[in-house]
């Protein structure tokens, strides 16, 4: 598995439960909005890969009623999802939904104030992705691209305790390479790398549950047979590290900002 096609099975599969087995960090979108300098009657917003429409959400909540916000993704089934808890939670707003592959995004040059990406841009080719960010973004615009590099996957507790994890996911991006997919592109300027530590605190039942529902599209890569031998050995694990039924943690990210000239 890991082709595109395999992939698109995934959130197929995934997408009626992807919202409820992931964790979302909202400190990132405050720190988006906090580097929002736009005196303007409507920001208009672009959500990458926007999945289920987990900071999708957050966005609407955080940002006042002057933004138009559009939810893309290239999952028809998570795209969908999206779109039912957007509708729920925030009628009145302007919302569209555009099902898109994030290397070819069907909008004009210049029309976006933000374009915001969370836990995908592993899933893009880097370079045309950012291209094509650069190339919707009005002058003045800020990309921002939230991610997990190799080396914080690696000290996750996936990473750490779940076998095979690491070497199984190879699509991450270092945070170099991120840096260098901006610098390439003079219509950009690297204006932050930010990196973020959620320490948690997770019945071992939870973690469980959350791989058994591959929360991870990582864990789609195993064959069958792989995947529930190493299963079983992580639920070993955690259960000798835990002395109450609980796991404490820490989730890294990086987000890196880049700002349209």
């Amino acid at each position: 598995m890991g082709n595109h096609q395999s992939m698109e099975h995934h959130f197929e599969r995934v997408a009626s439960v992807y919202t409820q087995v992931r964790n979302t960090d909202p400190g990132v979108v405050e720190a988006i909005i906090s580097c929002l300098h736009f005196d303007k009657p409507l920001i208009d917003v672009a959500d990458i890969a926007c999945g289920t429409g987990r900071y999708s959400k957050i966005i609407s909540a955080r940002l006042n009623s002057n933004f138009r916000l559009f939810c893309c993704d290239y999952s028809n089934e998570m795209l969908s999802e999206c779109r039912n808890m957007m509708s729920r939670e925030f009628p009145s707003k302007r919302m569209h939904y555009c099902l898109t592959s994030a290397n070819d995004l069907p909008f004009a040059d210049s029309c976006f104030d933000v374009v915001t990406t969370f836990n995908a841009v592993h899933y893009f080719d880097l370079d045309r992705f950012s291209a094509e960010a650069a190339r919707i973004l009005r002058p003045g615009g800020l990309l921002s691209i939230y991610t997990r590099t190799p080396e914080q996957n690696a000290r996750t507790v996936w990473g750490q305790h779940f076998p095979g994890f690491t070497k199984r996911e190879t699509r991450l991006y270092r945070c170099e390479r991120l840096e260098a997919a901006i610098s390439e592109l003079s219509e950009l300027h690297l204006e932050a790398i930010q990196e973020f530590k959620n320490v948690r605190v997770e019945s071992v039942d939870s973690l469980l549950n959350r791989v058994r529902n591959f929360h991870y599209s990582t864990f789609a890569l195993y064959p069958t047979d792989e995947f529930l031998r190493a299963l079983d050995t992580f639920a070993k694990k955690l259960t000798d590290l835990s002395s109450d039924g609980t796991i404490k943690h820490t989730a890294e990210n990086t987000m890196v900002l880049a700002r349209r000239t």
